[in-house]
C-alpha cells in the first residue's frame, strides 16, 4: 500500500506531465515576445500582456519560472481573439490557469469535429472559430446541461 507522501508525489508527477504535455502542443509566448509582435510596442516589455491578463482577455501558465500565454488566443496582429475573453467570463474565477489551458487542450465530447473528423471530440483551441460550440461547452462544464 502506498503512503500517502507517495500518492502525492505520485499526483504532482502526473500534473507535470500534463503541463508538459500542454507546453509542447503549438505556440506559447512570453509576454516580451507579445510586446514585440505589437505594432507600437509599449516601453514596459509585460504590456499589453499584463493589462490584458488583468481584465482577463487572455491568461497564461506559469512554466519554468516563467509566465506563458498561449498562442491561440491572438489573432495575426497579436491581439486577443474577442471569444478568449467571453470563455474566461463563463469560468470566472472557480479555475486556476493550469485547469483553463487543459480544458483548451484536450479534446471536448461537446465539440464535434467537422469534416474528416466528423462527430470526434475536438479540442476547444482548435474550434475557437466556432464560439457557439465552445461556449456551450464551457456551460455544460458547468452544469448549466439541461437533459
Amino acid at each position: 500500500m502506498k503512503s500517502l507522501s507517495q500518492i502525492v508525489e505520485d499526483g504532482r508527477r502526473r500534473e507535470e506531465a500534463t503541463h508538459r504535455e500542454i507546453m509542447a502542443a503549438g505556440e506559447w509566448l512570453t509576454a516580451e515576445q507579445i510586446n514585440a509582435r505589437q505594432s507600437a510596442p509599449p516601453v514596459d516589455k509585460k504590456q499589453p500582456a499584463s493589462d490584458w491578463q488583468k481584465s482577463r482577455r487572455i491568461f497564461g501558465v506559469a512554466f519554468d519560472d516563467k509566465e506563458y500565454f498561449a498562442g491561440y488566443q491572438f489573432d495575426s496582429m497579436c491581439q486577443p481573439l474577442p471569444i478568449i475573453r467571453d470563455l474566461l467570463a463563463v469560468f470566472g474565477d472557480r479555475y486556476e490557469s493550469w485547469t483553463i489551458a487543459a480544458w483548451f487542450h484536450f479534446p471536448n465530447g461537446w465539440i464535434a469535429g467537422t469534416g474528416d473528423h466528423d462527430g470526434e471530440p475536438v479540442a476547444p483551441m482548435d474550434a475557437l472559430d466556432r464560439p457557439e460550440d465552445v461556449i456551450r461547452a464551457v456551460q455544460f462544464m458547468h452544469g448549466g446541461y439541461v437533459a
